[in-house]
Parts: structure tokens; C-alpha cells; sequence
């Protein structure tokens, strides 16, 4: 019920508009306030750093499953883990290896087959995003081609999948303040849009009468001078904002806005959001209120939580097969799974269809 007001923040977005980018806010009073904040904290940004900064507007990337297509922003985005999760499993159920899901009791939260796949796919996922995710500008990024090549995937896939024992795993790497909103009208088009200064409040530093908290995306590099993404000048960091569309393949009309906001739990969200909207045929706020799993670092090492709701037998299973879990993740630790927000569109007749997560605040609405 409170009445909040940010005047300054009105401020700065008012000299933005009026003024534009270069002079009302980087090369602007909000631009010396956040290099002043930086500089008091030891920090090395400088105006000039500000104002060579650039906005790259990249091609979408996407990989099909069944007859849609999941697209994504490219690296320096951490959406290639979703991507290739999806491909592996597709190659899983192409090949027998798993069973294929037909219905909502052969998703994830009462299936042991399908858990386990897809736990294990977005392991592999991962495995890739922190090999080769990075500023695609530098020297050492992978093509977005080699990165979604779909025998590639498949490949390995079938070669390090075991149906009856979780084998995917390696070294765990060392989340979010995000949100997003879905936006389709009536002609079909749509908006997918996250927004997020990483960590809760970003750095938690204030720019003197700007009435925002700065981001801390610098987080995001690998202090590995070898790796592709070392941190350097003027080098964007692996990033986890991911907002998302699905299309129809044959004719690239809408399927579905999505996102599930939650650091490394995007791309997670993503690829089960569109397995029980695809494969388990289920409405958009049925997706979202399925139970989840969430690898919560981000890593093809780490321990992948199980929420409440977890068939308890399914639960039995997947400790039998030796995954690294926790289970029964409830209360206010389900923030690791994320909020995800759809709107999916009827093919036929056009009628739109909406699903908001009630793991935290926000709503279905039509205007």
C-alpha cells in the first residue's frame, strides 16, 4: 500500500529523453555521478569509458523442437544452454534413448526419464555456455553455427548420456534483481523484455541524485586470462538475460512469448517451459506452476534443486541414479526457480492465452 516516489530517477530519465544518450546521461550529469560512485570506491571507469560505450542490436539464434523453433539472444547471452538442452533432447527421444513425452505425467515433476534427460541436457547446456559463451567480437568465441550445430549436439548427447545413472558432471565455477514483461497483440506480434542489474541491487552503490542502484555485470567474467571470456577493455561478460519467443517452424508465426526470469534459471526455464507447452500439451498457466528444477550455479557440476511438488518417487529415482540434488525446496528458497511469465497464441483463431507466475508478484492481463 505505499506511495512510492523516485523524483531523481524521473530526473535522469527526463534529461535522457530530452537530451538523448550521449548528453543526457553518459557524456551528463548521470554519467559523472556513476563514474564519481565508482572512483570513490577505487573503481577505473572514467567519462571517456562511458562515452564510447555502444548498444549491438544481434541476429536472433533458435534450435527446433517438434515443430517450433525456441529463439534466442545470441552470446554474449547464456541462451545457447537452453538451446542445446533441447537439441540433446530431441536426439535423446529420436533414438529410443528416452521415452517420448506425450502428456503432462511424462514431464519432468512425475517422470523419471524425462528428469533425469533433461537434467542431464542442461548439463551439457552449461558445460558449453561456460566453455564458450562471450563477447562474440573477441578472439576465441565460437560461431553461433558450430555452437548450435545440431550433430554436433546430438553427438555428444548420445555418446554421454546414460539412461540409468547421472554421468554428466564436472568442475562447479562460482545469482538476481530481474524482470520482465510479455507483451502480444492482436496481429501476433510480440515483445519478450528482461531487464535485470544482477544480484538483487546490482552493486548496491547509488550515483548521487540518480535514485538507481548501478549494475554489477562484471561479475559475469572468468578471471582466467585463457579463457574467451577474460575480463577486458571494452569487452561486453557472458550475461544471463534471456528473454524468449517461440514460433511455428513451417511458418514462423507466433507460438508463444516466454521468459523465466532467476539468473541461471532462464535458460532452465526456458527449455521446460517449452517441453510442457510443446510436448506436454499443457495451457501456459499449467507450465508455469509445474514444479521445477534448477542447476542453481549455472555450471554442469552443480546441484540441481528439485521444488515441492516432485513426485516422491521420482525424488527416489534420480538419488538412486546419483544425481547431486535437494529436494523439497519450498517457501522462500523457491526463488531459485525463477518467475516466468507466457503468452501463447492460438494458431487458429488467433485468441491469446496467458500464464504469470505465483512464485512472485505480477499478473495475466488483457487491455
Amino acid at each position: 500500500g505505499e506511495l512510492f516516489r523516485n523524483p531523481e530517477l524521473a530526473a535522469v530519465l527526463r534529461s535522457l529523453g530530452k537530451h538523448g544518450a550521449k548528453d543526457g546521461f553518459y557524456g551528463g550529469a548521470p554519467g559523472r555521478a556513476i563514474v564519481e560512485a565508482i572512483q570513490k570506491h577505487k573503481g577505473k571507469m572514467t567519462m571517456d569509458d562511458l562515452l564510447q560505450h555502444t548498444s549491438t542490436f544481434p541476429e536472433a539464434i533458435c534450435a527446433k523442437y517438434r515443430d517450433t523453433n525456441l529463439w534466442q539472444v545470441p552470446p554474449n547471452g547464456q541462451g545457447i544452454a537452453g538451446l542445446v538442452a533441447l537439441t540433446g533432447l530431441e536426439a535423446l527421444e529420436a533414438n529410443g534413448i528416452v521415452p517420448t513425452i506425450a502428456g503432462e505425467a511424462d514431464l519432468a515433476p512425475n517422470s523419471v526419464p524425462t528428469a533425469h534427460a533433461m537434467i542431464e541436457m542442461m548439463r551439457l547446456g552449461f558445460a558449453d555456455a561456460r566453455a564458450f559463451v562471450c563477447d562474440p567480437q573477441f578472439k576465441g568465441s565460437k560461431s553461433n553455427e558450430w555452437l548450435l550445430d545440431k550433430e554436433r549436439i546430438s553427438k555428444r548427447a548420445l555418446r554421454t548420456f546414460n539412461p540409468q545413472k547421472a554421468t554428466i558432471c564436472g568442475e562447479a565455477v562460482p545469482t538476481s534483481g530481474t524482470v520482465s514483461f510479455q507483451v502480444v497483440d492482436g496481429h501476433g506480434n510480440a515483445v519478450s523484455f528482461v531487464n535485470s542489474n544482477f544480484c538483487g541491487f546490482g552493486t548496491g552503490l547509488v550515483p548521487e541524485g540518480c535514485g538507481f542502484t548501478m549494475q554489477n555485470r562484471g561479475f559475469g567474467f572468468d578471471l582466467d586470462p585463457s579463457h574467451p571470456n577474460a575480463l577486458e577493455p571494452k569487452k561486453r561478460p557472458f550475461h544471463t538475460i534471456i528473454p524468449g519467443i517461440l514460433t511455428h517452424s513451417d511458418t514462423g508465426e507466433l507460438y508463444a512469448s516466454i521468459s523465466n526470469m532467476g539468473g541461471y534459471m532462464q535458460p532452465q526455464g526456458h527449455a521446460l517451459l517449452t517441453v510442457a507447452l510443446v510436448a506436454g500439451n499443457v495451457d501456459p498457466q499449467r507450465a508455469v506452476d509445474l514444479p521445477r528444477f534448477c542447476i542453481a550455479d549455472g555450471t554442469r557440476g552443480g546441484v540441481v534443486m528439485l521444488e515441492e511438488g516432485f513426485d516422491d518417487d521420482v525424488v527416489k529415482k534420480l538419488s538412486a541414479m546419483e544425481h547431486n540434488y535437494q529436494s523439497g525446496v519450498g517457501n522462500y528458497a523457491r526463488s531459485v526457480f525463477g518467475r516466468a511469465q507466457i503468452i501463447k497464441r492460438d494458431r487458429s483463431t488467433g485468441v491469446l492465452w496467458a500464464g504469470s507466475d505465483g512464485r512472485a508478484d505480477g499478473c495475466a492481463l488483457g487491455w
